[in-house]
């Protein structure tokens, strides 16, 4: 079963395969929604980042393979994808937050899934930008903060490992209606596999709902529909369209 083939390096897995299924299956409805949206009944499907798979093997099941695209900047990451479940897949390359080698205005449906989450402002400024490039003119995408449900979540914990003064600044700098980024912990566990490849540019950032919507504006994109807490009762979501 794809739900099985699990890769030893993927951080998205916490032990609970139930739990690992659950959330890669509830963004693969997402993306069908998305299509819905956008009207697409056999889309050019982009998911970015893809890791090893969680979500990837989802989309492999409800959509054509081959019109499914994966890109990371993890190229073994890549490499799984693409032998596992026989997806077109990109490693990304420099400037990462580019993603110049995926095609531009290709793709009526994509998934930002749990990317800005983890940059600065500035970064997830650029992200968010050359990232809609990549959907065609009405196309929409699925894309998640953490936002007003993280900000609860880490209000009663550390959850994110990230240092007492660090949570304090993500809370304030939240509830100021500005974007808040900090860097991981040095001996933090989550996601360690990937900030090894990225490297401390990759974090935690809480992210208020003004600040998607005043890029949002800044970029001739439109916000169709808000769920907050709709991934896995964490991360906010967001459908969003481009003129």
């Amino acid at each position: 079963m794809q739900s099985a083939l699990i890769h030893p390096h993927d951080d998205m897995f916490h032990g609970s395969t139930e739990h690992y299924a659950s959330v890669g299956t509830q963004m693969a409805e997402f993306v069908s929604y998305a299509a819905k949206l956008a009207q697409a009944d056999s889309p050019n499907v982009l998911e970015l980042p893809c890791g090893y798979g969680r979500v990837t093997r989802h989309l492999a099941a409800r959509f054509d393979p081959q019109k499914v695209h994966v890109a990371d900047i993890m190229v073994p990451a890549v490499e799984f994808c693409v032998a596992t479940f026989g997806v077109t897949g990109y490693s990304i390359v420099d400037p990462v937050y580019e993603f110049q080698n995926v095609p531009d205005s290709f793709f009526e449906v994509a998934a930002l899934g749990s990317l800005i989450t983890h940059l600065s402002g500035h970064n997830a400024r650029t992200v968010m930008r050359h990232f809609f490039k990549k959907l065609k003119p009405g196309g929409v995408a699925v894309v998640t903060t953490h936002g007003a449900r993280s900000r609860e979540i880490l209000e009663t914990a550390d959850c994110y490992q990230i240092g007492e003064t660090a949570r304090a600044h993500l809370l304030s700098s939240y509830d100021a209606g500005q974007f808040g980024f900090v860097n991981y912990l040095p001996d933090h566990s989550l996601e360690a596999k990937t900030v090894d490849y990225i490297g401390d540019s990759y974090g935690i950032a809480l992210i208020p709902h003004n600040w998607v919507g005043d890029l949002c504006n800044d970029n001739g994109l439109t916000i169709l529909e808000y769920r907050p807490g709709g991934w896995d009762n964490h991360q906010d979501v967001f459908f969003i369209t481009r003129a």
